[in-house]
């Protein structure tokens, strides 16, 4: 499995734990293209991405507006979430 596969299915999971896209499969997230296919609306897919933000950088992460054109499609979603993990880490212990 692939990294980008890796990532889907990190996607995957986190959708499951969503009310707006609990019934999204893992099978779903590695076959679709866009967000549209999974039945996400752009709304939604924002506050999926706020949810992931406070559950995995302890709000130490801020919604950028660059990627709002990203989360289109599936790709450009799990790249924000990547994004989102690279700067959790950047961020200094206390």
């Amino acid at each position: 499995m692939g990294t980008d596969d890796g990532y889907r299915l990190k996607f995957a999971e986190f959708l499951a734990t969503q009310p707006v896209a609990k019934d999204v499969t893992a099978e779903q997230v590695l076959r679709a293209q866009t967000r549209d296919e999974l039945g996400i609306s752009s709304l939604n897919m924002i506050v999926v991405i706020l949810n992931y933000i406070k559950e995995h950088t302890n709000d130490t992460v801020t919604l950028r507006p660059e990627w709002v054109p990203r989360m289109v499609d599936v790709d450009g979603i799990v790249a924000v979430l990547r994004e989102i993990d690279a700067s959790k880490v950047a961020q200094p212990q206390t």
